[in-house]
């Protein structure tokens, strides 16, 4: 089997200046968005979970590295942007990389939708509040800010990473400083609940429902650090780097998600804080620490909420882009940048995409509703992509294992113990009901969807990564160093 890496060497997008180490990381954790991902968690993850919501967050912690600890192995191996598209479609079947591939490109095109209306639902609440309950003009103030990160993102992913350095850092300093506050009022009995050591068990999590339901939304909250990964083609050293990132987002993530649910979960009373659910920070923020906290909130969630649309279009651009080349995507994605060798045409086609499902919102009720399904399935199209790209490290490195103590843990144990995780938590949320029906029914839709296409272009033999299988057991690339 011929080299893949050193094949790709001459067809592969670059970044100007080289794209290091932080680089990557504020691009994994710009892609989790922690500020917007908490704006629409808090109250639902404190409904299900009550005052025991860090535990679901604590517990989530280890599979999830065990995941990023696959991606990393993988990433070593074969450092392509396509990430669980090309590995799973070497390590299982190409049919199946296929539909991993499709469900990233689901998660990153549909999700990125899902960001563009709250984007301009919190820029209007900020400079024009008597604008806020018209639709039109939410779409407006959303869709142009859609317009500008995918401008940005087109003019080189070291001129994005920029931007992402500057929200992220105001971001969580944000974040933080806040839920300091909301832990030293717990210590002081400030808070509308008082602090129990009752949050930390089972029963203080509602029990395993409540426990159950949680996870599903923490695992929500987690996803997207694989950001990070997406841009090893372009990285100073895309063998190490990307994998690093997406291992320190994962920990970075941990720490801040916990502090944060735990600083925030008590400040209101629960029915305050279900009623306050679409502005829940800003009010938790003012009430801790004056007005001024409240309005550095809602600018955190606006700013954090862009700078995770921009992760979204990158990742779905450099996705698309590895799908292209294997000729199971159109070859116009494969296009780039003559000096910087950007993705431009997959870039601008993905931001564009988000445009036109904002058209389709904005036109039909019927279409926004199916819509909302398909976003609300997007937790769970994640938990499977994830679990896929979990199960095809520790095939692939398999014959590693016995190597040492260390293989055994980091390339078998983990990522294996974060697939079972993964699954259990699919299939407990589909039993208790935590995932309704239709949520369920158009998930299945979607990837029902890509089924199709990747037979079709299986029978038509258009798809060369179709024809070529590769099962093959090699150490992966840099894991002597």
């Amino acid at each position: 089997m011929p080299d893949r890496t050193a094949a790709r060497s001459n067809d592969r997008p670059r970044a100007q200046g080289g794209f290091g180490l932080g680089d990557a990381l504020v691009l994994g954790l710009s892609g989790s968005g922690p500020a917007q991902t908490l704006a629409v968690s808090l109250a639902s993850l404190v409904a299900v979970s009550g005052t025991g919501s860090v535990l679901p967050v604590l517990l989530c912690f280890i599979p999830m590295l065990g995941i990023a600890i696959g991606y990393q192995r993988l990433n070593r191996w074969d450092p392509d942007s396509g990430a669980t598209f090309t590995w799973v479609g070497r390590t299982f079947h190409p049919w199946l990389g296929f539909m991993a591939g499709w469900m990233i490109l689901l998660y990153y095109t549909l999700g990125t939708s899902s960001l563009t209306i709250p984007a301009g639902t919190y820029t209007l609440e900020l400079l024009a509040p008597r604008w806020v309950d018209h639709p039109l003009a939410v779409a407006c103030a959303g869709g142009a800010w859609n317009i500008a990160v995918c401008l940005l993102a087109l003019q080189g992913l070291k001129v994005a990473a920029r931007f992402e350095w500057v929200i992220v850092i105001f971001q969580y300093l944000v974040l933080l400083a806040v839920a300091a506050a909301g832990v030293w009022a717990l210590a002081h009995a400030g808070t509308a609940v008082a602090f129990s050591r009752e949050w930390f068990t089972l029963q203080g999590a509602g029990g395993l429902r409540g426990l159950t339901g949680g996870i599903v939304i923490a695992c929500f909250m987690y996803s997207g650090w694989d950001a990070a990964i997406y841009v090893n083609e372009e990285s100073t050293d895309r063998v190490n780097n990307p994998g690093r990132a997406a291992i320190a987002s994962v920990v970075i993530l941990a720490v801040a998600y916990a502090f944060c649910v735990l600083g925030y979960q008590a400040v209101l009373p629960a029915a305050q804080l279900q009623s306050h659910a679409g502005n829940a920070l800003a009010v938790i923020a003012t009430r801790l620490l004056g007005r001024p906290w409240g309005t550095l909130m809602s600018l955190a969630v606006l700013t954090g909420t862009l700078a995770t649309l921009q992760a979204a279009v990158i990742s779905a651009a450099r996705v698309s882009f590895s799908m292209a080349r294997e000729r199971v995507m159109p070859r116009v994605l494969l296009r780039t940048d003559p000096h910087s060798g950007n993705p431009r045409m997959a870039t601008a086609i993905m931001g564009s995409l988000n445009l036109v499902l904002l058209a389709l919102v904005l036109s039909s009720g019927s279409i926004a509703s199916a819509l909302n399904n398909i976003a609300n399935s997007l937790g769970l199209i994640a938990i499977l992509f994830y679990a896929l790209t979990g199960a095809a490290a520790v095939w692939q490195g398999r014959a590693l294992l016995s190597r040492s103590a260390g293989d055994l843990v980091l390339g078998g144990l983990l990522p294996a113990g974060g697939v079972l995780f993964l699954a259990w938590v699919a299939i407990e949320s589909v039993r208790n009901g935590a995932t309704s029906p239709a949520v369920l029914a158009w998930g299945a839709g979607s990837l029902a969807v890509g089924a199709v296409i990747t037979t079709l272009l299986h029978l038509s033999g258009r798809g060369g990564f179709h024809r070529r299988p590769d099962t093959s057991v090699s150490q992966p690339e840099g894991s002597r160093s």
